[in-house]
């Protein structure tokens, strides 16, 4: 069991970056063991895991040896963030895939020290070779991590096909928790802690949608299908992996997802003013779609983006790479906690990469 999983990772005082890298690692995978052990996964959330990476920034010896290479430092601090949300984001759904969750626990620590033991000892090697080893190692670690946390997605998206299959849709299910197994018979990718929590200063946020009823005639789309829609629309690559990526945080591709705790619906989550205006929209379609029909959803999004929501328009645009496209639409468009963003950002790069045999 992952309860018995030695997570004490080997200290390299002779590599610092990496030194610092595996600190973080250690207290990380301890927290998430111990979740899995006692069965109480689902209290860790990103919040618990923010900032171990920064503190260990920190050190004056880093700052000062390595103030020459900040850009590669800005990469650690990256790779760190979304290490934290991946982690998160394993211990949320162990809870439900606790056989699965134990073994890809103890796979992710061995896998982990072996990267560890494949750096040599960097003592006397140049400090421009020793610093991109070291980054090396770190970005396999980060690898790693997303791999673990991919495999207990899958099985977790299983017990989800599950639950909708056993779940009666006439059911009241208006006390379940967000995102819960009671949730009615749609069953949304987990979206981190705060992944659907919007900021109310912005249109997503207007009004009391709590009451509002789930949608029917939802559909799980492929997430190849969205990308190519979104390049016939004009998106760059990078900029359609950007929207997937939250689109797969806010509802796992799935068009009838539904948020009871925020009345929030479809791909991107649209709750109060905004969910009212993707129903008006397809009210008014002249193709006469279903609301649940993934092309008029993206459609409306589109609108949106040239129209109430031209800032974030303005910003997707600006940005350069799946990541930074991701980022933007979240903090701009989803107007999220942004405790999830990390998870954002690692699914639009991982997607992207995926995608790169599709054309428009």
């Amino acid at each position: 069991m992952a309860g018995d999983v030695d997570t004490t990772l080997p200290p390299r005082p002779d590599a610092p970056i990496l030194n610092a890298c595996l600190s973080h690692t250690e207290t990380a995978l301890t927290t998430l063991v111990k979740a899995v052990g006692d069965g109480s996964a689902k209290s860790i959330t990103v919040k618990e895991l923010e900032g171990l990476g920064q503190s260990q920034l920190k050190s004056g010896d880093l700052v000062t040896k390595y103030h020459a290479k900040e850009s590669q430092d800005k990469q650690y601090r990256t790779d760190l963030n979304s290490m934290d949300s991946n982690i998160a984001q394993i211990a949320q759904k162990s809870a439900d895939v606790s056989i699965t969750m134990s073994t890809e626990v103890g796979n992710l620590v061995h896998t982990v020290k072996g990267f560890v033991a494949e750096v040599p000892n960097q003592t006397d090697v140049p400090q421009t070779h020793s610093i991109a080893v070291q980054l090396t190692a770190i970005d396999k670690i980060n690898k790693a991590v997303d791999k673990t946390a991919t495999a207990v997605s899958d099985a977790y998206d299983k017990l989800g096909d599950i639950a909708g299959k056993v779940t009666d849709p006439e059911s009241d299910h208006s006390g379940s928790a967000p995102n819960s197994i009671g949730s009615g018979n749609q069953f949304p990718t987990y979206t981190g802690s705060g992944g659907n929590s919007r900021n109310s200063s912005g249109p997503a946020g207007l009004g009391n949608s709590a009451s509002a009823e789930p949608i029917s005639g939802g559909q799980k789309v492929q997430a190849s299908k969205i990308y190519q829609y979104l390049l016939e629309k004009g998106f760059t690559p990078a900029q359609a992996a950007g929207i997937l990526g939250n689109m797969q945080v806010e509802s796992g591709f799935d068009t009838g997802a539904y948020n009871p705790g925020e009345g929030a619906i479809g791909l991107c989550q649209w709750e109060g003013g905004r969910r009212t205006a993707l129903e008006n929209f397809a009210a008014n379609d002249p193709k006469h779609r279903s609301v649940t029909d993934y092309t008029l959803q993206v459609d409306f999004m589109v609108s949106e983006l040239k129209g109430s929501e031209s800032s974030a328009y303005s910003h997707l645009m600006s940005a350069g790479s799946a990541g930074a496209a991701a980022a933007a639409f979240d903090q701009y468009y989803e107007r999220s906690s942004g405790e999830a963003r990390g998870q954002r950002v690692a699914n639009a790069t991982s997607i992207e990469s995926s995608m790169a045999g599709v054309a428009a």
